[in-house]
């Protein structure tokens, strides 16, 4: 039986903060997701895991000037906690959410937690997360240098699948601020008339998935390429508003899962979702916004991070919601 996967190309774009190498957050990234599509769907995981050419991934850490990679001891204890809320995922199995209503309740009650742990789940890591993404958003706004530097990777990788002719589905899978270079990087291939740009302007991403993403944020906003580009152009006519948006994306879907202070503002639909859909036309289940998740992951100190990607990849509407790509869907 074939590979169900050979015609497409899954992109990983990671978020901000500290990072192991790029191999080694690049295994642990592909091993959370295909532990999380194994759940629903044992033969479509396995044509993953054969696929050699399935996954890459758009490292940008190292193009901050002070980065340096986590030690081997650290990466052991990341992989410990990986493999813990991969375990958390099967145990729970697909009924992994947080009610609408009583959501304190529901989560004290469901997930072992007090009323208090709960309610101060998003203060376990505002400092941190708040503080770490302010200094890096802020030297991907004032140094253009590296703010180029970071997006290549992606650039690089989009431009590889969309070269393939073997290539007919190309998927970004973006965190964090992943999530705004990811959107910056499919502006650019839409509008730019550098040839680097222009000559891919007819390509067209087949999902983009954003997870604890902060482009809900309008202050976030301003740094970001698409929006200085629309302060410089306040005066430009009706018809050229086209150009505040990709033209590019064919779905989107957006994860936010409580307690995430990253994702404070966690709909796109207003602010994203509404503008593509005066350039496209969209089904139903296109453009979604995926909120009020459980993010189960815990720090290698047993401390919970609803922002970590970990528990973004393990989600089962992520899982589920593989079926964008048209592969099967039977187990």
């Amino acid at each position: 039986m074939p590979n169900a996967t050979t015609d497409t190309r899954i992109i990983f774009v990671h978020g901000m903060g500290a990072k192991p190498p790029a191999e080694d957050l690049h295994a642990l990234y592909k091993k959370a997701l295909i532990e999380n599509v194994r759940i629903d769907n044992g033969s479509l995981a396995a044509d993953m895991e054969s696929n050699g050419t399935l996954f890459v991934s758009a490292y940008w850490a190292n193009a901050v000037p002070d980065h340096i990679e986590d030690s081997t001891e650290s990466i052991q204890k990341l992989t410990a906690a990986v493999e813990r809320v991969i375990q958390t995922r099967r145990d729970l199995g697909n009924d992994m959410h947080i009610s609408r209503k009583g959501w304190v309740k529901a989560t004290a009650e469901k997930f072992g937690l007090t009323i208090v742990n709960a309610l101060g789940t998003a203060l376990t890591i505002k400092d941190n997360v708040i503080n770490e993404h302010a200094r890096e958003v802020r030297l991907y706004k004032n140094d253009q240098l590296i703010a180029d530097r970071i997006r290549t990777p992606l650039e690089t990788a989009l431009r590889q699948a969309w070269d393939d002719p073997t290539i007919s589905r190309t998927v970004i899978i973006s965190h964090s601020m992943g999530t705004f270079i990811s959107y910056d990087v499919l502006w650019r291939f839409s509008h730019r008339p550098e040839p680097q740009y222009f000559d891919y302007r007819t390509r067209t991403l087949t999902h983009l998935i954003t997870m604890g993403s902060p482009l809900g944020d309008a202050a976030l906003r301003q740094f970001m390429l698409v929006d200085r580009w629309k302060n410089a152009h306040k005066h430009t006519e009706p018809s050229e508003t086209d150009r505040y948006t990709p033209t590019n994306i064919q779905s989107w879907h957006n994860y936010s899962a409580y307690g995430d202070i990253v994702c404070h503002d966690s709909t796109l639909k207003d602010d994203f979702f509404v503008p593509l859909g005066r350039i496209r036309t969209y089904s139903s289940e296109a453009l979604r916004d995926y909120v009020k998740l459980y993010n189960p992951y815990k720090n290698t100190k047993g401390k919970q991070n609803p922002h970590k990607s970990y528990g973004y990849l393990i989600q089962p509407k992520l899982s589920q919601n593989i079926q964008w790509l048209g592969w099967p869907t039977g187990a």
